[in-house]
Order: C-alpha cells, then sequence, then structure tokens
C-alpha cells in the first residue's frame, strides 16, 4: 500500500461562519482539549491496529484542519506530536500543513509553531481583503489582522503559505468583480505562492442558508460568478500561477501536496471527530457528536466499501477537477470493461471539446473548467 496522508480535525472555533458546513464546537475549556488530545492518540493507536496491524506505519504527509486549530495553543501540538510518534513514523513527512486564521498568528505563536512543531506550511483562512466582507460572512478578523498574519508568518521563517479567498460575494454588479479584482491583486502584492479560490455555496444547515431562506442575503447571480472564475484564470496566468485543481493556484513547487493526493484518490487515515479516512475500497468516519467520540472514538462510526464502480466514478470525478487529469496508469487498476468505457466517453469528451489529452493525461481545458462537474458525471 501507498504510504497514507495523516488528516487532524481539530474542531474548535470562537464562532461559526456565515458560510462554514464543516463540524465545529463554539465553546469549549481546557479539560476538555485536553480530553481530545488523549481521544485523538487512542484512535490513532487503534486504527493502527485495525489496518496496518499495529506496526508504526510511515506517513506521507500530514494536515492539520478544522474548525479552526490556531485557537489552541502550540503545546497543544507538540504534545500531540510527540505522542503520535508512537504510532507514525514521521521520518519522510512530505508536508506538514496547518490550517489558521489571522487572529491568532501573533509573531511568538509562530515562532513557537516552527520550533516545537514539524509545521512548516500554514494555509491561513483570510476570505476577503476587505472588512465589508469579512462581518458579512462572520469572521472575527478584519483585513490588518490577515494582512499581519502574513507577514508575521514570514519574520517567523515560514515560506510555504497559503491563503484562502472566496469570490461570488454579491454586492451588485458594479463592485463585486472590482472587489474581487482587488482581493487577487493583494495575492500579488504579497508575493505568496499558493492561494485557494472558493466560490461561496449555499450548504444547508448553514448560516447562510438560514438567511438565505429568511430572504436577509442574496446569493450572487451564475454569471457574476463565471466573471469572477474567468477573472481568476486570467490572473494566475498573467501572475504565473499554474490552476493545477479547479480550486486551488500555486507558483512551481508550491502544490498543497496532501490535499493532492485526495485528488489522485491515494489513502489516508483522518482522527478527530467528523473525520473522514480512505484505506483500500474502505471509507469510514467518526461521530460528529463530541461527546461521544471523547467518551469511545468508535462510538457512531459510519463505514462503507466502495465497490470496483463506485471506486473508479469517485477517481474520474475528483481527477478531472485537477489540470493534471485522469491518469492512464491509475485507471489501470479497473476492470478492463472500465477502462474500455472510459476510452469510449473521453473520445466523446474530446470531439465535443469537452476534454484534452496533454503529455498522456485526459484533463479538461481551460475554457471548460466550470463545466467541470457536468463534464465528469457523463463518465458516469
Amino acid at each position: 500500500m501507498e504510504k497514507p496522508g495523516l488528516y487532524i480535525h481539530v474542531p474548535f472555533c470562537r464562532r461559526k461562519c456565515l458560510y462554514c458546513a464543516f463540524f465545529s464546537v463554539a465553546a469549549f475549556d481546557a479539560g476538555r482539549v485536553e480530553d481530545y488530545r488523549r481521544a485523538l492518540c487512542h484512535e490513532a493507536r487503534n486504527q493502527v491496529v485495525r489496518y496496518f496491524g499495529g506496526e508504526r506505519i510511515p506517513v506521507a504527509t500530514l494536515y492539520v484542519g478544522g474548525g479552526t486549530p490556531s485557537i489552541l495553543p502550540v503545546a497543544f501540538y507538540a504534545s500531540l506530536f510527540r505522542a503520535l510518534e508512537d504510532v507514525f513514523d514521521f521520518s519522510a513527512l512530505e508536508e506538514v500543513s496547518f490550517e489558521a486564521n489571522p487572529e491568532h498568528l501573533g509573531l511568538d505563536y509562530l515562532r513557537d509553531l516552527r520550533n516545537y512543531t514539524p509545521v512548516r506550511r500554514i494555509s491561513i483562512g483570510v476570505q476577503s481583503f476587505h472588512d465589508q466582507d469579512l462581518k458579512v460572512l462572520n469572521r472575527c478578523h478584519d483585513a490588518k489582522d490577515a494582512l499581519a498574519a502574513v507577514e508575521n508568518a514570514r519574520k517567523a521563517g515560514f515560506e510555504n503559505l497559503s491563503v484562502d479567498l472566496i469570490y461570488g460575494l454579491w454586492g451588485g454588479e458594479e463592485t463585486a468583480l472590482a472587489s474581487w479584482r482587488e482581493n487577487l491583486s493583494w495575492i500579488a502584492r504579497l508575493g505568496l505562492p499558493h492561494f485557494s479560490a472558493y466560490a461561496l455555496s449555499l450548504e444547508p444547515g448553514t448560516l447562510l442558508w438560514r438567511k438565505v431562506e429568511q430572504g436577509r442575503y442574496r446569493m450572487a447571480p451564475d454569471e457574476e460568478v463565471e466573471r469572477e472564475f474567468f477573472c481568476l484564470q486570467e490572473f494566475a496566468h498573467r501572475q504565473g500561477f499554474e490552476h493545477y485543481e479547479i480550486s486551488n493556484l500555486a507558483k512551481p513547487g508550491f502544490e498543497a501536496l496532501h490535499n493532492s493526493n485526495y485528488w489522485r484518490d491515494l489513502p489516508y487515515l483522518g482522527l478527530g471527530a467528523s473525520a473522514h479516512s480512505y484505506i483500500g475500497r474502505e471509507r469510514f468516519w467518526n461521530t460528529s457528536r463530541l461527546p461521544d467520540y471523547l467518551q469511545d472514538t468508535e462510538a457512531g462510526k459510519g463505514r462503507e466499501f466502495l465497490s470496483e464502480e463506485d471506486n473508479y466514478h469517485e477517481y474520474v470525478m475528483t481527477a478531472l477537477r485537477t489540470l493534471r487529469g485522469v491518469e492512464p496508469e491509475r485507471l489501470e487498476r479497473f476492470s478492463p470493461a472500465l477502462q474500455a468505457a472510459f476510452g469510449r466517453q473521453a473520445a466523446l469528451e474530446c470531439n465535443r471539446g469537452n476534454l484534452v489529452i496533454e503529455n498522456g493525461m485526459y484533463r479538461i481545458p481551460d475554457s471548460k473548467r466550470l463545466l467541470t462537474d457536468g463534464i465528469a458525471s457523463e463518465f458516469f
């Protein structure tokens, strides 16, 4: 088996953002945080025994996400990583990423993070460099905090930096595109090597969902989202970013390795409440009830075994979201019938201009990338 990636979910947050559909809890105390650390270590030992025979296993990448990981002190992570080294071999880690919010990234915090943990890549949840947008999104920081966070990270020695941005924030036709262009200009001004850009989406159960239902917020029309996406593509081309996944852009050598492995159908192990794992063709996930997870990390765990066809569909869907595209050698894992089905459909999509072959890979051309989900569904 290929070396798995390791994901650790930290659910604690100060408050819920307008759009967020990820599992998080807005209130916590020091005792609960320590209980969570112990639960993570307990789950790690159990999973290694179950799936890897109890042997200490090498890990390819490590990603700490949330929630808001940076809300917890560095001492929490230093202790956690030391304990996890009993079950995981971190000696060959290719990447260690850490999600953070700008309001937590003081210089002392970042220096300690670099000195006492293996974290070397930071993904900062900026979302916008406009204070008005941040208020609408219910974020806890302002634009000044975001700029200071990037500066502090560099002072602390972090070179592999990324920020998240959201487009499709509707402020009217005259302001929406101009505002998005200004947000993108900050990427260039700050000299960032990587950023993620997500269209604001409406997820059931979120604060945004309720506001839209109540008529208190209007989503941007599809035409505006399309204009902003093409603006993103133009910016990437001008500034030398590779748009290597539909929502992720990087200068050469700064692609997010952990996330890229998801899109290539490689194995990963998730620890923490609501975390998902994927080993072989088995997918399993933890309860989203924190008290249950703290009491028993196996409580409420869900499982599914993917059929070969399901596995094929998921691989094609995620691979087509990337600039790399579908890799013929990874198709060889599937039956001759599925490989033949892919070949037939790929030929049709190439004739329609929806697919191109570059370096032996099948990918969606830049002009059609906004239609990725629809094109991918033709293979199902």
